[in-house]
């Protein structure tokens, strides 16, 4: 393909102050010379962002209401449709000079890749903030920050999943192949789809050549915790159900499921004793115990709620991503990284626990490590 015609899409809400940094910036530097089109979805903003674009002759989709990340975005790139790549950007990114040619270039030598991601790094350009990650078995991914930026010219590379924040796509094989989840709303919906392209024969691809600074969370941080842990691990379990193959797919729910367990546990950290049978009971019962739990511990039971009231959802979709299967868990489960790695770090009880159910289910048998 020569001389791809490339679109851009944001989604915003109430990100008035962000889109003025984003487009500085990627009016600033050369590349946008080579974007055809930009859209941004906005998210049913009441902060006069609509205005603000509109008078600056931005092309704008308006939503009714506050969709999430995976949907507008899906709506973005199939509103582009004179565009052969469209690249996805965060509205609190700002894009360095030279961002573009390294993604273009990993499509084009590539036919089989469908989508290319940036380094991210802090808003000082200093520190790192995304340049690959590791997966573990139950569906959630880690990712470095505060490292050190790797150099520019660190050659391009295969890799299960890109950030969604700053990422370059092939249009119409993104959406041929269903594009973010949109049942996801937000959060590894980038894992998600980089693990379905990967089993329907496809790659994806990491420039680190291409740099975007990131001011991390820029919108999530004005959401309390608790809901955006039920969407975590909501999401990983869907990832699980949905893209394993079908000999590894229940042992890895079980495990992914006792594990959540384990981590309803350890954010609450409540007295257990009034719990335990023991041989000395009293004459009478005692009132049952009330025990006060934190909210990233309901947000892990809550999750798991969400998907069994879905069930059928699922199973739907796993059916629907099965059916693009060209390549075996064998050839894709390499990719993860280090899958053992706990979705909880740095609590050493459930570190226990997680290890304890991956040896009970012989998960390392799994990924053959």
């Amino acid at each position: 393909m020569t001389d791809p015609r490339v679109g851009v899409v944001t989604v915003t809400y109430n990100g008035i102050d962000h889109l003025r940094h984003f487009f500085d910036a990627l009016d600033a530097t050369a590349d946008s010379d080579r974007v055809h089109r930009v859209v941004v979805v906005d998210n049913a903003s009441t902060d006069a962002s609509v205005e603000w674009l509109r008078a600056r002759g931005v092309e704008t989709l308006q939503l009714a209401k506050n969709e999430g990340f995976a949907r507008p975005n899906n709506l973005g790139i199939r509103h582009l449709i004179d565009c052969d790549f469209v690249a996805i950007l965060n509205n609190d990114t700002s894009v360095e000079e030279g961002w573009l040619p390294p993604l273009t270039e990993v499509l084009t030598k590539n036919p089989a890749a469908v989508m290319a991601g940036a380094v991210l790094t802090d808003w000082s350009g200093e520190r790192l903030d995304f340049a690959g990650g590791v997966v573990s078995y139950t569906g959630h991914a880690h990712h470095l920050q505060g490292e050190a930026v790797p150099p520019r010219s660190t050659p391009p590379m295969r890799a299960l999943f890109v950030c969604g924040g700053a990422a370059l796509v092939r249009r119409e094989l993104f959406l041929s192949l269903g594009g973010f989840d949109e049942d996801f709303f937000a959060y590894f919906e980038d894992v998600d789809f980089g693990w379905r392209a990967w089993l329907a024969g496809y790659e994806v691809w990491l420039a680190p050549s291409s740099r975007v600074r990131h001011r991390h969370q820029g919108t999530a941080s004005r959401l309390p915790f608790p809901p955006r842990m039920r969407l975590y691990e909501r999401n990983a379990l869907a990832s699980v159900i949905k893209n394993y193959g079908d000999e590894v797919v229940w042992r890895a729910c079980a495990g992914a499921i006792l594990s959540l367990f384990a981590r309803a546990a350890a954010y609450s950290s409540f007295d257990t004793s009034p719990f335990l049978v023991t041989g000395d009971l009293p004459h009478e019962a005692p009132p049952d115990p009330a025990v006060a739990v934190t909210g990233l511990s309901a947000a892990q039971l809550l999750a798991l709620e969400d998907i069994a009231n879905t069930w059928d959802l699922w199973m739907g979709k796993r059916a629907e991503v099965q059916a693009l299967r060209r390549r075996p868990d064998a050839e894709i489960l390499p990719l993860f990284g280090d899958a053992t790695v706990p979705p909880l770090l740095g609590n050493q009880d459930y570190d226990e626990a997680h290890r304890a159910v991956i040896d009970a289910l012989f998960i390392r048998r799994i990924f053959k490590v």
